[in-house]
């Protein structure tokens, strides 16, 4: 059987197509990404902005495309922050439907991060101890405690690095006042949160999301000259990020956007992202973080084959099995 899974977040669009082998454990064929900035200027219950809108439904169009040449037999897509809170959030779902044939949902952000959890456990050996998983959105931030099996703490918070850019970076560099802005506002959303996950207790944290990975390359660049050969279980001491931070706050746009192994795609807000992850780190008493390369594409996947195992065994049963009409979401 083949799956499409499509996250519609707040700065990118992604989608990954695998192939679920017969112990239902799955491979990706193929996956395409578009930094389409969807939740710019449309945060906080504002509207999405037709430029964005045009160039997210461009992108799914693609996306469909490219899905049906895997011959795919079903489309997951789900929406996220950007969609989820803005003011015509339904109309742009209605014009993905109209437009591509993809039915997409919007998930609440205590789903995103259970998926999101699920998923990074998939991808890092926890064995049998606890992680924290964090992934860091345009619009969200999504924070979980559990084992490879169970999630104890979920939860998700309204601060990703397009809405902390738009709020708080007034100048190029950052100036002292507006971090100290950003810190304190991350710090009262986060906090209680924080609190139990340290009562809890946790062995390693885990990295995901593109605006991590970036960071995670940088930092590893920085410190070895060379960016790093894999991105899964890379290890970065939370020093590095650190570091990064004070670097990327001190720095012109003009200056990150040459800065070795961050995705210049990225350095406007890799601001506002390398404070957030600091804080966080700090926050946890975090000393290093692990990377992973798997978060809410993967989760959707490892999520629909958990609860759809018949309809996946029936389909591999019957090579020849007509294929279902494509375009439906399954979250």
């Amino acid at each position: 059987m083949r799956i499409a899974a499509i996250d519609i977040g707040t700065n990118s669009v992604h989608m990954i197509v695998v192939r679920v082998r017969p112990d239902l454990s799955f491979e990706v064929v193929d996956r395409e990404k578009a930094m389409v900035r969807l939740g710019a200027g449309g945060l906080d219950g504002r509207k999405l902005t037709p430029d964005a809108m045009t160039s997210a439904l461009q992108a799914l169009g693609k996306f469909k495309r490219l899905a049906e040449s895997h011959k795919v037999d079903t489309i997951l897509a789900a929406a996220t922050s950007a969609v989820r809170e803005a003011e015509n959030g339904g109309v742009f779902l209605s014009q993905i439907e109209r437009q591509t044939g993809i039915r997409a949902r919007v998930i609440s952000g205590a789903e995103e991060a259970r998926l999101i959890h699920q998923a990074a456990v998939y991808g890092v050996d926890v064995g049998s101890g606890r992680a924290v998983v964090i992934d860091i959105g345009g619009g969200s931030v999504e924070i979980t405690l559990g084992t490879a099996t169970s999630i104890e703490l979920a939860r998700s918070f309204k601060v990703g690095v397009i809405r902390l850019t738009e709020r708080f970076v007034k100048s190029d560099p950052l100036s002292e006042r507006d971090e100290t802005r950003m810190v304190k506002f991350i710090e009262g959303e986060i906090d209680r949160h924080c609190e139990q996950i340290l009562a809890a207790g946790f062995d390693r944290v885990i990295g995901t999301s593109g605006t991590i990975l970036s960071m995670g390359v940088a930092a590893y660049t920085a410190e070895r000259g060379a960016p790093p050969s894999e991105l899964r279980n890379l290890h970065v001491p939370a020093r590095h990020i650190r570091r990064l931070r004070k670097e990327a706050v001190a720095q012109t746009l003009e200056a990150r956007l040459t800065m070795p192994g961050l995705d210049p795609r990225r350095s406007d807000l890799i601001v506002a992202g390398s404070v957030l992850l600091d804080t966080i780190l700090r926050r946890l008493g975090a000393d290093e973080l692990t990377l992973c390369d798997l978060a809410l594409r993967e989760g959707l996947v490892l999520d629909y084959i958990r609860r759809n195992k018949r309809t996946i065994a029936q389909v591999d049963s019957i090579p020849d099995v007509r294929r279902r009409k494509i375009g439906r979401a399954h979250v």
